[in-house]
C-alpha cells in the first residue's frame, strides 16, 4: 500500500515540478496537478486494492424499527 502512495504521489509531484520550473508560473501547475492526479488514481485497479470492511459492527444498533427519532427537534 505504501509502494502505491509513493508511486501515484510521484506521478503528481513530477510533472507538477517540471512546469512549475520551466514556466515559473503557477497558472500552468494547477492544471497540471489536476491531470496528474486523475492519470495516478487511475493507475491501480480499485478491485485489487485491499478492502477494508468493519464486520465487527451488531446491525440492530443501527436498525431504528420503531419509527422513533434519538434526536429531540
Amino acid at each position: 500500500m505504501l509502494k502505491k502512495a509513493f508511486i501515484k504521489s510521484l506521478i503528481i509531484l513530477i510533472p507538477t515540478y517540471i512546469v512549475a520550473y520551466l514556466t515559473e508560473m503557477m497558472v500552468y501547475t494547477i492544471p497540471m496537478l489536476a491531470a496528474s492526479s486523475i492519470f495516478a488514481t487511475s493507475m491501480f485497479s480499485k478491485d485489487k486494492d485491499e478492502l477494508r470492511v468493519d464486520e465487527d459492527g451488531d446491525s440492530a444498533d443501527s436498525d431504528d424499527s420503531d419509527g422513533e427519532s434519538t434526536y429531540d427537534s
